[in-house]
């Protein structure tokens, strides 16, 4: 028993599984058979008829195979578009990816870029040293150290207090190089200054650094505080 219901279940499975071509094919190759028998046993009465009654004759016998394969073709253009649909999906999804893939790359180029360019940028050190008499005139004499990278075209700008200044400019600043240089007219209790230094970078783009300076007076005199803002 149980022999004979596996055998009818595999059976089952195998027709189940035939595609809706296979099973197509055979009804119409049974079909026409089966009209081609019928025909040949009534072979008497066919030749017999009118050209027109063998047209009529033929549109009903090969009609359901024609609608048949008619329903077949839209059924298999069907599967064609789908999978076509399927594959432009996956493609989108792929070229997604790449996109994503090249963005990466991008972001990791430009921030490597970003990192070169940052290890190209001299580090400046400003001190005050004191106030110096010059020709009469008192000035406030600063010096400024660079460890980083050589950098020329130095342009120092003084700005606040009050009273615009002219920017001046400094021999190009190698590694531990110092250069001196006066200000004045920072003279004043609790006034607040910003010094820029503009350069040119060894790749030869152009960059600045700001340092706050906080001008008051103690036991000694006028002094500052210096504080650099941060790259």
């Amino acid at each position: 028993m149980k022999r004979c219901l596996d055998y009818w279940t595999q059976q089952a499975k195998w027709w189940s599984s035939r595609s809706f071509e296979w099973w197509a094919a055979h009804f119409t190759a049974l079909y026409v058979g089966g009209a081609i028998l019928i025909m040949g046993a009534r072979f008497d009465e066919l030749i017999k008829l009118e050209l027109n009654a063998i047209g009529d004759l033929s549109a009903g016998v090969f009609g359901p195979v024609a609608f048949l394969w008619l329903v077949l073709g839209y059924i298999q253009q069907g599967r064609e578009l789908k999978i076509s649909s399927k594959a432009l999906q996956m493609q989108a999804v792929e070229l997604r990816g790449s996109v994503e893939q090249q963005r990466s790359l991008v972001e990791a180029q430009q921030e490597s870029l970003r990192n070169y360019e940052r290890s190209l940028e001299p580090l400046l050190e400003l001190r005050f040293l004191g106030i110096e008499e010059v020709e009469g005139d008192w000035f406030e004499n600063f010096e400024v150290r660079n460890f980083g990278s050589y950098c020329d075209n130095v342009v120092v700008h003084l700005s606040g207090g009050g009273v615009e200044r002219r920017p001046h400019s400094l021999e190009p600043l190698h590694r531990d190089v110092v250069r001196g240089f006066f200000l004045s007219g920072m003279a004043g209790t609790f006034q607040k200054f910003e010094l820029e230094f503009k350069y040119r970078k060894v790749s030869g783009l152009e960059s600045a650094q700001l340092f706050d300076i906080y001008s008051y007076e103690d036991a000694e005199g006028a002094s500052f505080t210096i504080k650099k803002h941060a790259l």
